[in-house]
């Protein structure tokens, strides 16, 4: 990554100097084979350490709950690997794996997921957060999902992207409201969709699917709690 992301701002921050670039989506959620045209940005020591440690567990135990064909294959070739090197998240995955139901810890997705927002809001619009703004993200069921996806279809954007990245295993969408262009909304589909109920192999619409969205404060407060009717658990 050289020193093209040195010397900046550093995007999840909006503070720090920049010291390195980083992927924003990890490498480890793609095979090998897929891993050359993920987005970077620029990042601070600090960001790019909570946001690494929240990856390396991430990519090892997500795999488990993929439907895509990818996440079969990097848990038979990669993730034994990084189980040899943490032997506590090793333990508690032989204890908690029972059938299809997988011990994931809470707290986990949801920050990463915001972190990868403001990186795509970087990434695609050239936009940094301020102290005025903030980025969340939640995981919900298919079932669950439908007003939000009713924003991805209906509402006319500022303007749109969407990605595809390893043949399907990584897939997002974001739109950008016309009113703030750093109110965005992200829908994330990761190994085909997650699942990590003890019902996942029953075909009743109960797998995961990840939202995440930046934007003024106030707003975006209260947009999440008409929607989520909770408080914005805000990054």
């Amino acid at each position: 990554m050289g020193k093209t992301y040195k010397g900046k701002l550093c995007v999840y921050c909006g503070k720090r100097p920049s010291v390195a670039g980083d992927h924003v989506l990890g490498r480890g959620f793609c095979l090998e084979k897929h891993r050359g045209h993920l987005p970077q940005v620029p990042t601070c020591d600090e960001c790019n350490r909570v946001k690494s440690y929240l990856e390396h567990y991430l990519t090892t135990v997500l795999p488990f709950g993929g439907q895509h064909r990818d996440s079969q294959e990097t848990l038979s070739t990669l993730v034994p690997k990084r189980l040899e090197k943490n032997a506590k998240l090793h333990r508690d995955l032989k204890i908690g794996y029972v059938g299809d139901k997988i011990p994931l810890r809470e707290g986990q997705i949801e920050p990463l997921f915001a972190f990868i927002a403001k990186g795509l809001l970087w990434h695609h619009w050239g936009i940094t957060l301020t102290d005025d703004d903030c980025a969340a993200a939640i995981v919900v069921r298919n079932d669950g999902a439908g007003f939000l996806n009713h924003i991805f279809t209906k509402m006319p954007p500022r303007d749109r992207v969407a990605e595809n990245l390893g043949d399907g295993a990584l897939i997002y969408e974001g739109i950008q409201a016309k009113d703030y262009a750093q109110f965005t909304l992200w829908r994330f589909l990761v190994y085909g969709g997650l699942n990590f109920a003890e019902t996942s192999r029953d075909p009743n619409g109960k797998h995961c699917v990840i939202f995440a969205v930046t934007g003024p404060r106030a707003p975006l407060a209260n947009f999440w709690a008409s929607v989520f009717k909770e408080e914005l658990p805000a990054a």
